[in-house]
């Protein structure tokens, strides 16, 4: 087993896909292969009984098929000891990296799963076809593929930088995709501008997707906010933002937010114009103190009335320390 793993990245997942796309290629070689039963499948006499070479009898044809079948059964045999989970998850990382990327874009996601389904298998990552299509955004993913499901799929904010987000996948044909994620304080926020300029965690838990990607996701056309706030009696409230714009770098990532409507209260029309501002760039409005450093990364403007990456979720007004998650999507408006 350490031997095989040995095995460059390339050769590992053309060995499975010849694996699993075995009956595939018996089905192509059954029309002009016989059976050759459990013997050796290279194994054909060079001398005749009589000794005569048999050198130029030999069907070159016949030996390529059974050369075919011959690697074909090798690497079935040698594929079949390992177990489901190990593979699936070897198979999904090695998707992930750019070099086997373009050796599946040539097979369609239903060509795959139907082989997997033969197999047993579970479905593969349903973004694995639309990872080669460049989606902006989950919206573009919910509107191309309507069976699409909630989960984390990898989207191209600037149709060239790809990054893995989670997308909310709830409202029929279309999509939320979630921008910042925050209920269990297993993820630092009190982090730094670069940090919050590229993003940080996990998508398929806390998370910030980052500020030059939220800038790319809402510079391309008119977005939409909304803000789920849940606090510890599980009471939930949204806020909702129709207008919603990041500027870029040079502005700082400067907040255009407007037309409020939902139940949680408007608490981010006070840092409408804000520049954003991290615990290593004071970007608000307040000369004495630092509100990035009282209340983490934030559009924050000469007060605080909210603040939804500090370590205690801030929203005004609910009590401090009472809310326990709160999440931030975006979604293009028609």
């Amino acid at each position: 087993m350490k031997c095989y793993w040995k095995m460059n990245s390339i050769n590992l997942v053309v060995a499975l896909c010849l694996s699993w796309y075995g009956d595939i290629l018996v089905t192509a070689l059954d029309s002009d292969t016989k059976n050759i039963g459990e013997q050796d499948s290279l194994s054909m006499p060079l001398i005749t009984d009589k000794g005569a070479p048999l050198v130029a009898m030999l069907d070159t044809k016949s030996i390529n098929r059974k050369i075919k079948v011959y690697i074909q059964k090798l690497m079935r045999n040698t594929v079949q000891n390992y177990e489901k989970e190990q593979i699936q998850r070897m198979l999904k990382t090695f998707l992930e990296e750019k070099s086997t990327v373009e050796f599946f874009r040539n097979i369609t996601l239903q060509e795959i799963n139907d082989v997997l389904s033969e197999k047993g298998q579970d479905r593969l990552v349903d973004s694995v076809s639309i990872e080669g299509e460049r989606k902006r955004d989950c919206g573009e993913i919910a509107k191309s593929n309507r069976k699409a499901r909630s989960g984390v799929y990898t989207i191209f904010p600037d149709k060239r930088t790809s990054m893995r987000v989670s997308c909310n996948m709830d409202t029929v044909h279309d999509a939320w995709t979630i921008i910042q994620r925050k209920f269990e304080g297993t993820v630092n926020f009190q982090r730094t501008w670069k940090d919050y300029e590229n993003g940080f965690g996990d998508p398929s838990g806390e998370y910030w997707i980052g500020n030059k990607h939220i800038h790319s996701l809402t510079s391309s056309g008119k977005c939409e906010l909304k803000i789920d706030l849940t606090d510890l009696a599980n009471t939930k409230k949204f806020a909702v933002y129709k207008t919603f714009l990041v500027g870029d770098a040079a502005s700082k990532y400067k907040l255009t937010i407007g037309e409020y409507s939902g139940n949680a209260g408007d608490k981010m029309a006070y840092h409408n114009g804000m520049k954003f501002s991290t615990i290593d760039q004071d970007n608000d409005e307040n000369k004495d103190q630092s509100w990035a450093k009282m209340y983490s990364a934030w559009w924050h403007n000469n007060c605080c009335l909210s603040g939804l990456n500090n370590s205690t979720l801030y929203w005004s007004p609910f009590k401090p320390q009472t809310l326990k998650r709160s999440v931030m999507m975006i979604r293009k408006l028609q």
